[in-house]
């Protein structure tokens, strides 16, 4: 027999799925009748009994996932993750709920879903990356409230919470910066098709350089890892040798790019200007420094954290923000 799921549930109660998953994940803003409707049909079925149980009678957990790239446990020092992890982790310390790491990767998918119905958490961040964007289907249904760094692709739930950076101003920032650096032949080393941001990054590089009446480059894709950096402008360089400016979508791409450059003889800035995309510590350690669009990585992960609290203790709060960026000037431009 399969087992029973939030859509079971709602049906058997008589509402929508969005209210059945308010109910489920502790939301005390719900009509009382709707809730004791959830409620019976939840334990009637046998769905998350104990836990559904235990959230009813307003019982907590006291934790929240962190869900990150298995990968990167290897690196901490210094990646994207870090800053959002540490942004995340002053929130729910200053809510005094402790924080559990949750490594995710491709070989076990159901690990994590399985963990979100146990009981055992309030709630979850995910800092959403390209080695992980295969949960997100996986977790559109998750009976405790999820809160999103980065936007997904795709469902992800009724009323979700998403906590993300101007990505489209921040490829705005990064052409406007090249032009502004009498640059002309500029292509960009963009993220994987899979994940929003790097879209976005990629439509607000296209539409400055159009407004300043310059045809893009090649575009080039990437993972967002500095291996993929350096594969990535190598086919850059042989399709067009004479670039005179790169944006690279991410600073460890940026960094994989400017390994190349300086071997193939390309200055950096003086042949070519380099531009990339986060402000993580390895951009101001680069030789040169790199120029890059910052993202305010801790204060997505301290939002994160703070918006999911709120959430789960029922307040009315902002569900999706979108925080600025800006460009931070080295000495790779």
């Amino acid at each position: 027999m399969s087992r029973p799921t939030i859509v079971d549930v709602a049906r058997a109660a008589g509402v929508s799925r969005a209210t059945a998953a308010r109910v489920l994940a502790g939301a005390t803003n719900v009509d009382p009748a709707m809730a004791a409707a959830v409620g019976r049909e939840a334990a009637r079925l046998g769905y998350e009994t104990n836990f559904a149980a235990r959230v009813l009678r307003g019982g907590r957990a006291g934790a929240i996932g962190l869900v990150i790239a298995f990968d990167e446990l290897g690196g901490l020092s210094g990646t994207f993750f870090t800053a959002v992890m540490k942004g995340a982790a002053k929130g729910l310390s200053a809510g005094e709920v402790q924080p559990v790491l949750l490594p995710a990767d491709h070989e076990d998918l159901d690990r994590i879903p399985r963990f979100l119905r146990s009981g055992a958490l309030d709630g979850a961040i995910v800092v959403l990356q390209h080695e992980i964007t295969h949960l997100v289907d996986r977790l559109a249904d998750s009976p405790v409230p999820i809160a999103w760094v980065g936007r997904p692709r795709g469902e992800i739930g009724p009323d979700p919470i998403v906590i993300d950076s101007d990505n489209y101003g921040g490829g705005v920032l990064a052409a406007r910066a090249l032009v502004e650096h009498g640059r002309r032949n500029i292509g960009i080393i963009t993220g994987p098709l899979d994940m929003e941001q790097a879209r976005e990054r990629t439509r607000g590089w296209t539409d400055e350089l159009a407004r300043h009446g310059i045809e893009p480059g090649p575009i080039v894709h990437g993972d967002f890892t500095l291996d993929s950096g350096t594969a990535a402008m190598a086919r850059l360089l042989q399709r067009v040798p004479t670039l005179d400016g790169v944006f690279a979508c991410s600073d460890l791409m940026a960094a994989g790019a400017m390994r190349v450059l300086q071997a193939a003889g390309r200055r950096v800035p003086t042949d070519v200007s380099l531009v990339g995309f986060d402000d993580i510590l390895l951009a101001a350690a680069n030789d040169p420094p790199l120029t890059t669009v910052r993202q305010p990585l801790e204060e997505m992960g301290r939002a994160a954290a703070d918006t999911l609290l709120g959430a789960i203790r029922g307040d009315d709060v902002e569900r999706v923000q979108v925080l600025p960026t800006s460009l931070v000037h080295r000495e790779s431009l």
